[in-house]
């Protein structure tokens, strides 16, 4: 593989919101190396859309799958050529079985980018995928991994079959050359009803022709009939198309709507997870704050009753000074001297 190759490979593997500047960067560093070709040849290399994208993640991701559209395109193909209808129906029940998971597998793949998938991205995936199908030209530029814009098949059926059924004209076989013959007796003429004979055709010939522009006509009748029948059922094929992609693209409307109210979902859960984890951690820090808050109160309580045990003490002894005090004034009048 050619160093441009591995470059490539790695712009079209990447987010296409990343792809300007990653590919900015490979041309700036092709530059630094004086490689002029390499950075003109990577400076031309288009944006993939998000679809496109999506069909090159696909291919990288399994490396059966290019083998897998290209086998089933065959398929589909080889059983329109010989009107096999059991292998048509089962093998168009096969593709849409396979573009239904590929759109899947697309979504998932795309998760870790962060890349938003709307209506619109998955619908040009489901076309882009069913024209690879249907088309060899697309199916060789989808297995290449280097898609840069949606694919869209338009036509009925396969690429490979005419697009309209109507059968090629008949050529009508060359009369065989009569010999003249000499003509007897007189001419005679001929009404407008009358459809003139060549000179000397025998009565046999004359019946031998027309019994088989009666067959001719009545195989062009046939051929109109057929190709009648043939527009009306692709006339029909055509509604019940359309009314089977109406009700795909609901469904694929329905299972995108699901998939965003499932995200919210999850965000709200994560949410809600964030907040019971925030309470949780105020609970235990609360927690140990009341733990705390209890050793300092038991601390406070044994300090008052200290506290309490030491004014009792004073107490006493200020009740045992004063009784002491009024002794002493007692005694201290009794011995005083008298005024007579």
């Amino acid at each position: 593989m050619s160093e441009l190759d591995e470059i490539v490979d790695d712009l079209y593997s990447g987010p296409p919101a990343e792809f300007v500047a990653r590919r900015s960067a490979a041309v700036k560093a092709a530059r630094a190396d004086k490689d002029r070709e390499l950075a003109d040849a990577i400076g031309e290399l288009r944006k993939p859309t998000v679809s496109a994208w999506l069909v090159n993640l696909l291919v990288r991701d399994d490396t059966d799958l290019a083998g897998q559209i290209i086998a089933l395109g065959e398929g589909l193909r080889d059983a329109e050529k010989s009107l096999d209808g059991p292998a048509l129906r089962e093998l168009s029940k096969q593709r849409r079985q396979l573009v239904r998971s590929l759109v899947a597998r697309a979504r998932k793949l795309a998760q870790p980018s962060g890349q938003k998938i709307g209506d619109a991205v998955v619908q040009e995936l489901d076309a882009t995928l069913t024209a690879a199908l249907a088309d060899p030209a697309v199916a060789r530029e989808v297995v290449s991994g280097r898609l840069t814009a949606a694919r869209e098949y338009a036509g009925f059926g396969s690429a490979e079959l005419p697009e309209s059924p109507t059968p090629a004209p008949r050529a009508e076989p060359k009369p065989k050359p009569v010999k003249p013959t000499p003509a007897r007796g007189k001419l005679r003429l001929v009404g407008d009803s009358e459809r003139a004979e060549p000179t000397g055709e025998s009565a046999a010939e004359r019946d031998r022709r027309r019994r088989r522009e009666e067959r001719e006509q009545r195989a062009r009748d046939e051929a109109q009939a057929a190709w009648e029948q043939a527009e009306r059922a692709a006339a029909d094929a055509r509604r019940r198309h359309d009314a089977a992609v109406a009700a795909r693209d609901e469904s694929a409307a329905e299972v995108t709507r699901t998939e965003e109210a499932a995200t919210r979902a999850h965000e709200a859960e994560d949410d809600l997870v964030r907040e019971l984890a925030e309470v949780r951690r105020r609970l235990a820090a609360a927690g140990k704050a009341a733990t705390v808050a209890d050793k300092e109160v038991g601390t406070a309580q044994q300090t008052l009753r200290a506290d309490e045990r030491e004014l009792a003490t004073a107490e006493r002894e200020l009740s045992r000074a004063e009784r002491a005090r009024e002794a002493a004034e007692a005694a201290r009048e009794a011995t005083a001297p008298s005024d007579d």
